[in-house]
């Protein structure tokens, strides 16, 4: 029987895993190797912060969920993946491969040095779930005197930055981005989204690069910030492992075609990947949600001869929705932005169906 490694468990992967429940694999030999035992769903973590949903409704148990795929489950951390000898090297262990699928998520993209203990990077989500457990237990939620600063003015820094006002009504809460906020919105919603913030009391410090973080201390090429804790929102980049014998870019992304492949009996998708054919194609979920059903029917002509794969074509538009506290989200689509309960409940609706073991 061939040996088909799953390589992290991202989303991707996480779709396999529902399909297999259903439909398994007989002719593979399957196993999953990953050192998170919990997968997050970040769409669901602004709410999770805020109180809305609770630490299982946002994540997987990804143990349980390979029981149920009959897919062996390893919890180790993957160092390197070698293409040229089809083994994987976690840091206790080695596993020989026929097949590889590699969803390993990404890192934080960090340019500049931190010298405190009091800052959360966002990638993983487990350490933005750990600082939220430490912070709602040891800081009073009506003290005035408590500065939380984000860096980076994406989506994920905008969406914690407003949960954190829910959870901490009367703390010093600022963003500090390098040009504006959610380049990637159309105007109205961007427009939309400086008002929210700022009936929110939350600060944009615009067109300021981060030069260094130190103790409690924000240094930029303009000025200095104090603060009390500080999240780094300043994009992704490939997690650190080293592929031998693949195609990488500066940023350590696995380099794909627009099928998926790196290679005849590598498959690979989600942040972990720059696909050649769209090279500038944004770090987004609503990418990496259409890339897994591509992964999977591709996953199933391993070995197959005579077969044709499916092809991944990012979409042009695609709909985003920030959540903007007490059951309000942001809706932008093309020329269109609305801000309402109506646009949470689209987007919770959404979550929770993505959420499901159908």
């Amino acid at each position: 029987m061939q040996r088909l490694i799953l390589a992290g468990g991202g989303h991707g992967h996480i779709n396999i895993l529902k399909h297999l429940i259903k439909d398994p694999m007989d002719d593979m030999d399957i196993t999953l190797i990953t050192d998170n035992r919990r997968q997050y769903y970040s769409g669901m973590l602004a709410g999770f912060i805020e109180g809305i949903y609770t630490e299982d409704e946002i994540s997987f148990n990804v143990p349980a969920l390979c029981k149920r795929a009959r897919v062996s489950y390893v919890e180790e951390k993957i160092i390197a993946i070698d293409g040229d000898e089809k083994r994987v090297i976690t840091r206790s262990d080695s596993f020989d491969f026929d097949f590889i699928s590699i969803n390993l998520g990404s890192a934080a993209d960090v340019t500049f040095p931190i010298h405190s203990n009091d800052t959360t990077l966002v990638k993983p989500i487990g350490k933005v779930v750990a600082a939220k457990e430490y912070l709602v237990n040891h800081l009073d939620k009506q003290s005035p005197d408590y500065k939380l600063a984000f860096t980076g003015g994406g989506a994920a820094g905008v969406e914690l930055a407003i949960a954190f006002r829910e959870v901490f009504p009367h703390a010093e809460i600022f963003i500090i981005t390098l040009a504006d906020i959610l380049t990637n919105f159309n105007k109205k919603g961007r427009s939309k989204l400086l008002k929210i913030l700022a009936e929110k009391n939350i600060k944009i410090i615009k067109n300021e690069r981060v030069v260094r973080i130190d103790y409690k201390i924000i240094i930029t090429d303009k000025n200095t910030y104090s603060f009390d804790h500080a999240f780094i929102t300043t994009g992704v980049k490939g997690v650190d492992v080293d592929y031998i014998g693949y195609e990488t870019s500066a940023k350590n992304e696995l380099i794909v075609n627009d099928n998926l492949f790196a290679n005849p009996y590598t498959l690979a998708m989600g942040d972990a990947v720059k696909i050649d054919k769209y090279p500038n194609m944004p770090k987004a979920g609503v990418f990496a949600i259409r890339e897994a059903p591509i992964l999977y029917d591709n996953m199933r002509k391993f070995g197959k001869e005579n077969v044709s794969f499916c092809h991944y074509e990012p979409q042009l538009k695609y709909l985003q929705i920030i959540n903007c506290g007490n059951k309000k989200a942001l809706a932008n689509y093309a020329n269109f932005a609305n801000h309402s309960r109506i646009a949470w409940k689209i987007k919770d609706l959404i979550d929770r169906d993505y959420m499901k073991i159908k």
